[in-house]
């Protein structure tokens, strides 16, 4: 799978809605999504320079240009890319 950036012309048509019994589960994707909010500008620079890119070479590169500091990127491949078909759901990126 490879991810690209989505062009969007206003963020007007968004809809939140939430069942309770996927609560917990929604819980656990927001609360990896802010973890991975930091991020989300790195990636979307990345895609904005490569148009599209594999999981695994996003999660290669956020390796190499965030290794230390506050925001060290730790993350597995599986978290990556669970926080990036966030995006997709959230019409932020497209595969």
């Amino acid at each position: 799978l490879t991810y690209r950036v989505v062009e969007k012309l206003s963020d007007d048509n968004m809809i939140v809605g939430e069942d309770e019994a996927s609560e917990s589960a929604v819980s656990a994707d927001a609360e990896l999504a802010e973890e991975m909010a930091f991020y989300e500008s790195y990636v979307i620079g990345m895609l904005n320079n490569f148009e599209s890119l594999p999981g695994d070479r996003i999660h290669n590169m956020l390796k190499m240009f965030v290794p230390s500091g506050e925001h060290k990127y730790d993350k597995t491949l599986e978290e990556l890319c669970s926080f990036l078909n966030k995006l997709v759901n959230d019409e932020t990126l497209e595969f």
